[in-house]
């Protein structure tokens, strides 16, 4: 409906008007209709532009629908000029095409046009070609248009025969009816590369794109190392899916002949808003726009967890992050290297135990529910039955597994590894089978062979009870008070090194190999006889952290595998002495580099950004995906260590505190942790949940960003915390001048803004209000809107130059660390 206003000076003028001869009457009206054919044009949105005409910095064209809207864009804090395609109905503008993403124009004065070749170029003030379509054919009439797809299309005016498009030319995101990947007759490659920052669209360093060698999947790249594998197309979902796709709003194809390789999904709800992207961190990620929260919904983001790392557990091995160690030798293999094996460095893989026969007497073992692995260097044929791949395998030597191709209709087609398979994940309830070709001594061999093992298991059980009840008896003898916190718990889970041992690897607790000292004792650095170095927690006899909770942190760490949690070793209980033996971490704690202004200038903003992702996948790790749901209770940056290229692990598990089934919160009458990072909930009632650590990391957080501790902070004009500052200069529009001075680069203004408010969001006062982890994570590695923060916890000025806690206090060695018996 387009409304038409008739200019006021006509009624004006009525009588004048009637008097006018004809030859001026009809003069106006000629005028007059000129003039409102004007106006009916200028608000009638165009979609085209022609061969005539031109798209000006300021001017758009709206598809037809008003789905999308193609236009110059300034990307987050830069001023740099771009033209691009973003969804029109929605509030954030979220840019899906980039034309010139490698070319930016410094000014207003780029012009979008045809040239005479049909070609569409974009120009900038001085007549230079920016960017231009590589359209090889010349027509008379050409005319570009935006669709309701997203795609921009320049097609034959005459005969509507599309020259170019730009879905051919995908940036970071693939739009529902978006082909990717390869024209086989051509060659021609569409794949999606992401951002370099969310400030700036040119090239970055990851790539999604399908290998076409062997049977085909995708890859996510960096640079040229892979990151990720989808795994094949199993005839439903790539096979490296968690779970497989129950969403009725989308239709999921892919296409593999001899003419294209391809995946693409169209949408069968036509009113959802969606988009698949590669975002600057390295996430492929499927977002929907949610009109209730008035903001993007990541329905899933890929890579998910450390199994996802491409080849961390080397050839024949499995990744299963239940198990401990989470990478597992296939039966039949033994690890390459037992020494890097055992040190936790997996990439080595395993080698066979035994040699093939090469021989129809060899056999395989099933491995149910996995990522298939990498198939770039495997056989295929899409007509065979699972039993003729069987045969296939077996009689081809260099087979070392197979499986299906297709899993629908009850299976079919094979697949052939040849020599190896690597990148294998264990899935629960919706991966493949995997068939892995073993020799006949490991299926069992003859009724001979089995009657002697398990006679021999038998023996060897009955002698390992033996040994176990004449322990046990001595052990009630010698200490039954130690007998009765330990005779539940699981500590000979881990190697038991003998105090002797340690002694000598730390050259019997020197000051020369002292690390460090924490509330519950001092760390050394040890090496033990096979060179591999160590850190060893001594508990200090007067050491705050009693029986229960060195027993605590035994438990957790063991069970507990992610590249994001610090890894335990062993330990040793002998005498009065209780020593936990760790990886050694090289590069000491975060706190060591952050609050040190010697070594602050370590940490640009993309490492400090690094650091906080790392800290986020390790406490979603904690809360959601280990066995457990775990609290840990003392989060703080003298509790991250850094390895060798700064990754950030989370440690000290001493105070940490799990749940089970429906259980999310607990309540404790001994409240234990850090001034400045326990939540308002827990330091006052006692009261933790997930929500507490939430709560810490968000401190942590701002910490990390402005360089600053929460407890110590100063400033001339307040007494408030770190966390307090921060809150009144969000509220005041000037949430950066929080951040440290020396990373307050333009370039990163944009994540380094997000991830303030990402930082009040987690310490709000009220548990509800904060975020989960699960949430956290998708927060920091997307640019979706963010909601308003509301008051942080503590958000109270303090009148004494250190906080003082009345009532029963025992405090350690380290000021910030305290314990609180809380009255009731």
């Amino acid at each position: 409906m387009v409304s038409i206003v008739i200019p006021a000076f006509i009624s004006s003028r009525k009588n004048k008007l009637w008097k006018m001869t004809a030859a001026s009457y009809g003069f106006f009206l000629l005028r007059l209709w000129t003039v409102l054919s004007s106006m009916v044009t200028t608000s009638i949105a165009r979609d085209i532009i022609t061969a005539t005409e031109s798209l000006r910095d300021g001017e758009t064209l709206v598809s037809a629908s008003g789905n999308f809207e193609l236009g110059f864009f300034s990307p987050g804090s830069s001023t740099r000029r771009y033209v691009g395609i973003w969804f029109k109905k929605i509030p954030v503008q979220t840019v899906v095409w980039v034309a010139n993403r490698n070319s930016p124009i410094y000014d207003s004065s780029g012009v979008l046009q045809f040239n005479n070749n049909s070609v569409l170029a974009l120009v900038n003030g001085t007549g230079v070609f920016v960017w231009s379509t590589n359209s090889s054919r010349s027509v008379p009439n050409p005319v570009a248009q935006l669709l309701d797809s997203g795609n921009l299309v320049i097609r034959n005016g005459k005969d509507d025969t599309v020259l170019w498009q730009s879905f051919d030319y995908p940036c970071d995101s693939q739009l529902p009816g978006m082909k990717l990947g390869r024209d086989i007759v051509s060659g021609f490659d569409r794949f999606l590369t992401s951002w370099k920052s969310s400030d700036d669209p040119s090239m970055g360093s990851y790539t999604y794109r399908i290998d076409p060698r062997g049977y085909p999947q995708p890859f996510l790249m960096k640079d040229d190392v892979v990151q990720f594998r989808d795994g094949p197309w199993n005839g439903v979902w790539f096979s490296g899916t968690a779970r497989l796709p129950t969403d009725s709003t989308q239709e999921y194809k892919f296409v593999y002949n001899n003419k294209e390789i391809s995946y693409v999904y169209e949408l069968i709800n036509i009113s959802v808003i969606t988009n698949r992207i590669v975002n600057p961190y390295g996430n492929i990620q499927r977002q929907e726009w949610n009109n209730h929260t008035q903001g993007w919904a990541t329905f899933y983001s890929k890579p998910i967890d450390n199994c996802d790392t491409y080849g961390v557990c080397g050839v024949f091995s499995s990744c299963n992050l239940v198990k401990n160690p989470q990478c597992q030798c296939m039966k039949g293999f033994v690890p390459n290297s037992s020494t890097d094996w055992n040190a936790g460095d997996w990439i080595g893989g395993c080698v066979r135990s035994a040699p093939l026969n090469c021989s129809v007497k060899d056999g395989f073992i099933k491995y149910a529910n996995v990522k298939l692995p990498d198939t770039r260097y495997s056989w295929y044929n899409i007509t065979m039955t699972l039993d003729e791949c069987r045969t296939k395998c077996l009689h081809n030597c260099s087979c070392v597994a197979y499986a299906n191709s297709n899993v629908t209709h009850g299976g079919s087609g094979c697949l052939l590894w040849i020599d190896s398979v690597i990148d294998v994940k264990v899935i629960a309830g919706s991966g493949q089978d995997l068939y892995v070709k073993v020799p006949a001594s490991e299926l069992g061999g003859d009724g001979k062979k089995r009657v002697w093992i398990a006679i021999g298991s038998t023996l060897s059980a009955v002698m390992f009870l033996c040994v176990v009840a004449i322990f046990i008896a001595w052990r009630r003898r010698r200490k039954r008070e130690v007998h009765k916190n330990n005779n539940n718990e699981g500590e000979s889970d881990l190697p038991i090194y003998a105090f002797d041992v340690i002694a000598q690897a730390t050259n019997y607790f020197s000051l020369s190999n002292k690390l460090g000292e924490g509330g519950f004792g001092p760390v050394y650095k040890g090496v033990l006889s096979d060179g591999q170095e160590v850190a060893v927690k001594r508990l200090s006899k007067d050491s705050r952290q009693g029986l229960d909770e060195f027993k605590n942190e035994v438990i957790f760490i063991a069970k507990l595998q992610h590249r994001n949690l610090v890894k335990l070793m062993g330990c040793c209980i002998e005498a009065e002495e209780r020593l936990l033996i760790y990886e050694y971490m090289p590069k000491k704690s975060l706190d060591n580099y952050l609050f040190d202004p010697r070594s602050i200038d370590l940490l640009d903003w993309p490492k400090r950004l690094e650091i906080i992702m790392g800290i986020a996948r390790g406490l979603l790790y904690l809360h959601q995906d280990s066995r457990l749901r775990i609290v840990h209770r003392d989060l703080k940056a003298s509790n991250i260590l850094l390895d060798f290229h700064m990754n950030p692990k989370i440690s000290d598990f001493g105070l940490a505190r799990s749940f089970n089934g429906n259980e999310d919160e607990g309540q404790t009458k001994r409240v234990v942790g850090t001034y400045g990072y326990m939540s308002p909930e827990y330091t006052i009632d006692g009261l933790f949940s997930v929500k507490s650590d939430v709560f810490s990391f968000g401190v942590l957080l701002l910490e990390i960003v402005s360089g600053k501790k929460n407890r110590g902070f100063n400033h001339p004009d307040h007494h408030h915390t770190l966390l307090g500052h921060a809150w009144m200069l969000f509220k005041e529009g000037v949430a950066l001048d929080v951040v440290d001075p020396l990373i307050r680069n333009s370039s990163y203004l944009s994540e380094m803004q997000r991830s303030i408010h990402i930082g009040l969001l987690c310490a709000q006062q009220h548990p509800e209000d904060r975020p989960s982890m699960s949430l956290v994570t998708v927060m920091l590695s997307s640019d979706s809107e963010l909601p308003q923060p509301k008051e942080p916890g503590f958000y109270v000025e303090r009148y004494l130059p250190q906080e003082s806690v009345s009532g029963n206090t025992q405090s350690s060695s380290n000021s910030d660390s305290v314990t609180l018996l809380v009255g009731r």
